[in-house]
């Protein structure tokens, strides 16, 4: 069993859970959790990680081994911090496998609310970490809606493709028809994130240009493509781990810098 962490009076502050989220795939979703919460945890502050992707990817690119996954939470078999593994100083995830998507079929099929599925998790939110950040699968899902249900914000990578522009537009719809369906639901757009940047392409430029007119004072400084930021899930290492003074790292470092300086400035307009 891993015991929730303890709070003390100086982390008695309110849990930011962050859901990130793009209904494309190869936009820099796990890539944004795992080095995102890297960089916050160096910080200072204590982060939990959610694989909500039945990929599995966090865990294996932190290289934690474990067996505790988030299945058994979601059926509400089993509390959500005794499955929670310890995968750096600060950084805690709840791991996921293959196996979440047939979990997430058996709820389909047995006409589980997505506001049941979450009941589970919404004491998380009281457990003393500071950002809960949310890796969600691109699609939209019974989990995705679930993500939603538990987060107060939603980080969109978009990597310089049109595809990735739609899969943006898609979950800015979703964000606002789920808003409108639950009451509980306060999600809203905090960040958009352009990833896989290249600083000579003409196409980034004009990209991010696009992004920051549609979304102003919405767009992160953008994540640029990186071979390192490639390489370093292969060695199970976060890019401040990897590649501590390239570009990947500075990045993410000054991606961690505007999600904790900045709130919520996108509303349900």
């Amino acid at each position: 069993m891993f015991p929730p962490p303890a709070i003390t009076e100086m982390e008695a502050r309110m849990t930011r859970c962050i859901s990130v989220l793009n209904f494309k795939g190869g936009t820099g979703k796990t890539t944004t959790v795992v080095n995102l919460g890297m960089a916050l945890a160096m910080r200072g502050y204590r982060v939990l990680a959610l694989d909500f992707d039945p990929q599995g990817s966090v865990a294996e690119w932190l290289g934690t081994p474990t067996d505790r996954y988030i299945d058994d939470v979601l059926v509400g078999k089993t509390p959500w911090f005794e499955q929670v593994s310890r995968a750096r100083v600060r950084f805690d995830i709840l791991a996921a496998d293959r196996t979440l998507g047939v979990t997430e079929q058996t709820l389909l099929a047995e006409e589980v609310p997505a506001t049941v599925v979450a009941e589970h998790l919404y004491d998380m939110r009281d457990a003393g970490y500071d950002y809960i950040l949310i890796d969600c699968a691109p699609y939209v899902s019974l989990l995705s809606e679930c993500a939603l249900l538990l987060s107060s914000e939603v980080i969109v990578p978009v990597s310089m493709e049109y595809l990735a522009l739609v899969g943006a537009r898609d979950v800015i719809i979703e964000v606002l028809r789920a808003r409108r369906l639950s009451e509980g639901n306060s999600a809203q757009i905090s960040l958009i994130v352009p990833s896989f940047y290249y600083d000579r392409h003409i196409k980034s430029r004009e990209t991010v240009a696009m992004l920051s007119n549609r979304f102003p004072g919405m767009v992160s400084e953008p994540i640029r493509a990186s071979v390192k930021l490639s390489e370093a899930p292969s060695h199970g290492l976060t890019i401040f781990e990897y590649d501590p003074n390239g570009t990947g790292s500075k990045d993410y470092s000054a991606l961690a810098e505007q999600v904790v300086t900045r709130g919520v400035v996108y509303g349900s307009k």
